[in-house]
C-alpha cells in the first residue's frame, strides 16, 4: 500500500468533508485510519479501506499526540498523509503528493498550502475565503525546499519511517497544555537533517470552525504550551536529558 491518511477528529461534523474529498482522488492506492473518540457513521463506499482507530481520552488536556501514535502504529502505507477535519482537497490532491515525493526520492517532508472559507459549497468544494494562507507566494516558485516550520500538517506528506524515527509524537504535551504538537516534531526531523518542502501547487480548502471544543479561544490561548512558555520548556527539558530529538512512544 502506497498511501495511508490520517484524520484526527473530535468533530462528527467535520469528517464528511473529508470523506467527500477522499472518495473522489484518482489515486486509489490508499486507507484511511480515523481516530476519534466516536464510531464516525460515514459514506466510505467508494474509499478503498476505511478504518476507525478508538482514541480513549486518558487524562490530559487532550489526547492528540496519543491518537496520532496509534494511528501510525495501524498505519500499512509506505507514505503517511496527515489531513485534518473540516478540509476538503481536489481529486488530484493525493497524486500530487506522490509525484512530489517521487521527484525527492521520497526523501523529506512535504507540506499542501491552503486559504480557510465561510462554509462548503452545493458541491463539496469550500466557498467565500475569509484567510489567505501567508504561505502561498510564488517567490519562491510552486515547489521548494522550505523551513521546518513551514509545514502545516492539516495538509501534509513524510515516509512513515520518518515518524519511527524519532520515536513517534510527544505524548507528555498532552498533558501539559494544547498545541505544540506539530512543531515539536518538524523542529525533531530537522534536528535530524530531514528536508521539507512547500508544494504551493497542492491547494487544501478548510473550512471555518471554533475553539469552542476547547473552551473557546481565548481558553485556547491561555492554555496553549506555545504561547505560555511550556513548549520552551518542555523542549529544554528533553535536550537536557538526551532525549531529543529521538523519543521512545513508538
Amino acid at each position: 500500500m502506497k498511501i495511508t491518511v490520517v484524520t484526527p477528529s473530535i468533530r462528527k461534523e467535520g469528517l464528511p468533508v473529508v470523506a467527500q474529498a477522499l472518495s473522489n482522488q484518482e489515486f486509489k492506492d490508499f486507507e484511511w485510519l480515523v481516530g476519534s473518540p466516536f464510531t464516525p457513521n460515514l459514506d466510505v463506499d467508494n474509499i478503498p479501506l476505511f478504518k476507525w482507530v478508538e482514541d480513549k481520552f486518558g487524562g490530559g488536556f487532550w489526547s492528540l499526540n496519543r491518537i496520532y501514535n496509534k494511528m501510525f502504529k495501524k498505519a500499512r502505507g509506505e507514505l503517511v498523509v496527515t489531513l485534518q477535519d473540516w478540509i476538503w482537497i481536489p481529486p488530484d490532491g493525493l497524486q500530487k503528493f506522490v509525484d512530489a515525493m517521487e521527484s525527492i526520492n521520497n526523501e523529506g517532508i512535504v507540506s499542501g498550502v491552503g486559504d480557510k472559507y465561510e462554509k462548503p459549497g452545493p458541491y463539496g468544494k469550500p466557498e467565500i475565503k475569509i484567510w489567505n494562507d501567508p504561505r502561498k507566494t510564488i517567490e519562491h516558485g510552486t515547489f521548494y525546499q522550505c523551513y521546518a516550520h513551514d509545514a502545516e500538517w492539516n495538509w501534509c506528506v513524510f515516509p512513515k519511517k520518518y515518524i519511527f524515527d524519532i520515536g513517534g509524537m510527544d505524548e507528555k504535551l498532552d498533558f501539559l497544555g494544547y498545541g505544540g504538537d506539530q512543531l515539536q516534531v518538524d523542529e525533531r526531523w530537522d534536528a535530524m537533517g530531514y528536508k521539507t518542502y512547500l508544494d504551493q501547487a497542492n491547494e487544501c480548502f478548510a473550512i471555518d470552525h471554533t475553539r469552542s471544543d476547547f473552551g473557546g479561544q481565548e481558553e485556547w490561548d491561555k492554555k496553549h504550551v506555545f504561547l505560555n512558555g511550556i513548549y520552551n520548556a518542555r523542549k529544554e527539558e528533553l535536550m537536557r536529558s538526551g532525549r531529543w530529538p529521538v523519543l521512545k512512544f513508538l
